[in-house]
C-alpha cells in the first residue's frame, strides 16, 4: 500500500497499454524490479537458485499481494477515514507477513541455507508482490500515470523486493551464527523488514526523493551483503571440504577410531549390536562422501563448468534411504550428532538429489 503523498501524483481515465505513454507506464512500474532480481542471479557465482525456484517465489509474491489487497480492503472499509494509519501501520504488517510465508518457508525446510539464496528468493517473492501491486494501482484513475509509475517501479517495487530479501537474509544470517532456535530466529528477520517498510510509508521524505533513496540504498546494501555472504561460502567451502576429505581418508585407513566421530561410535557399543553400528559407519560415510560430491560439484559451477548427472549418486541416495530403515528411529537419533546435517549440508544433499 502506497502512501497517501504518493497517490497524488496519479490522474486521467485510465491506461491503454496500447498507447505509447501507457505503454512506458507499465514498462518502468514493472521493468526495474525484474532487471535488479536478474542482476542478482548473475552476481550469484554458484549459481544456488535455479529457475523454477525464482519462478516460484515470483509466483508466492504476486499470491500475497492478491490476499493483501482483499485484507487491506476489508480493513480500510471498517475504517475508511483512516486510511493514512493504514498505510503506515498496519499494511507493511500485513504486507510483510505475507510476503515472509513463502521465504519463512524456503528457510525453514534448508531448501535455501546461504545468504545469496535467501536473498534472492525473498527478493523475487518482493518482486511478484510489486508487479500484482502496481498492476492494480495502474487501473485506478487517480493512482495511476508515468510519475506514479516510475516512484513505484524505482522506489516502492524496490523498496518490496529489498526488505524481503533483508528479511531473509537477517534470518539465515542468525541461523548461522546461534543455529536453529526454532520460529524465534524468524523475528528479527521480520522485524526488521516490517520496520523498514514502515518507515518507507511514513512519508518523511517527498516521494522522489524517498524512492531516490531506496533506489540507491537497497542496491548497494543488498550487494554488499552478496559479496561478503559469497566470501563467506568460498571459506566454508575449502574448510569444510578438507574436514571432509580428511575423516574420509582416516575411515579408509581404518584410523577412525583415533576422531572424535570414532570415539562416539564406540561409546554406542553396549546400546546397539555390532551390525547396526556397522550400519552406521557405512551411514556416516556416505554422508561425508555425498557431501564431499555437493561441494565439487558447487566450485566446478564457480570455474563456469557444470558436472552431468551420476548414476552412482542415484544409487547412494538409495543406500541411504535403506540404511535409515536398517538403523531405525532410536539409531538414528544416536548417530544424527555425526552426520552432515546442519542446514548447509542438508541444503547440499537436497540439490545433489534434485540433479538426478
Amino acid at each position: 500500500m502506497e502512501p497517501a503523498s504518493v497517490q497524488a501524483y496519479g490522474g486521467g481515465e485510465g491506461l491503454n497499454p496500447m498507447n505509447p505513454l501507457d505503454a512506458l507506464s507499465y514498462a518502468v512500474a514493472f521493468v526495474p524490479v525484474l532487471a535488479f532480481l536478474a542482476a542478482l542471479r548473475l552476481m550469484d557465482t554458484y549459481r544456488l537458485v535455479p529457475r523454477q525456484r525464482v519462478l516460484s517465489s515470483l509466483a508466492a509474491g504476486a499470491m500475497a499481494a492478491i490476499v493483501c489487497y482483499f485484507l487491506n480492503g476489508a480493513i480500510l472499509d471498517l475504517a475508511p477515514d483512516r486510511s493514512g494509519e493504514l498505510a503506515r501501520f498496519s499494511a507493511p504488517v500485513i504486507e510483510e507477513l505475507a510476503k515472509s510465508t513463502m521465504w519463512i518457508f524456503l528457510v525453514a525446510t534448508a531448501r535455501v541455507a546461504f545468504l545469496v539464496d535467501a536473498g534472492i528468493c525473498a527478493f523475487a517473492v518482493g518482486a511478484g508482490f510489486s508487479l500484482v501491486e502496481n498492476f492494480s494501482y495502474l487501473q485506478e484513475p487517480v493512482t495511476h500515470g508515468l510519475a506514479v509509475s516510475t516512484l513505484r517501479g524505482f522506489g516502492t517495487a524496490v523498496m518490496h523486493g529489498g526488505v524481503a530479501s533483508i528479511g531473509a537474509i537477517l534470518t539465515v544470517f542468525v541461523s548461522e551464527r546461534r543455529g536453529w532456535q526454532g520460529w524465534r530466529m524468524f523475528l528479527p528477520g521480520l522485524a526488521a523488514a516490517i520496520g523498514i517498510h514502515s518507515l518507507f510509508n511514513q512519508g518523511l521524505l517527498p516521494p522522489a526523493a524517498s524512492a531516490a533513496v531506496m533506489l540507491v540504498t537497497m542496491p548497494l546494501l543488498i550487494s554488499g551483503v552478496f559479496l561478503w555472504g559469497e566470501s563467506s561460502l568460498r571459506s566454508w567451502l575449502g574448510d569444510k571440504l578438507d574436514r571432509d576429505i580428511e575423516l574420509l581418508n582416516m575411515i579408509a585407513m581404518g584410523e577412525l577410531h583415533k576422531t572424535r566421530a570414532g570415539a562416539y561410535l564406540q561409546s554406542l557399543q553396549d546400546s546397539f549390536p555390532p551390525a547396526i553400528r556397522g550400519d552406521m559407519l557405512c551411514m556416516l560415510q556416505l554422508t561425508i562422501e555425498l557431501s564431499v560430491r555437493a561441494k565439487g560439484d558447487m566450485l566446478m559451477r564457480e570455474a563456469g563448468l557444470v558436472a552431468p548427472p551420476d548414476e552412482e549418486v542415484e544409487a547412494q541416495f538409495t543406500e541411504l534411504a535403506y540404511l535409515e530403515k536398517s538403523i531405525g528411529r532410536t539409531g538414528m537419533l544416536a548417530i544424527r550428532p555425526l552426520l552432515s546435517q546442519s542446514r548447509k549440508e542438508l541444503w547440499e544433499m537436497r540439490r545433489l538429489a534434485r540433479k538426478q
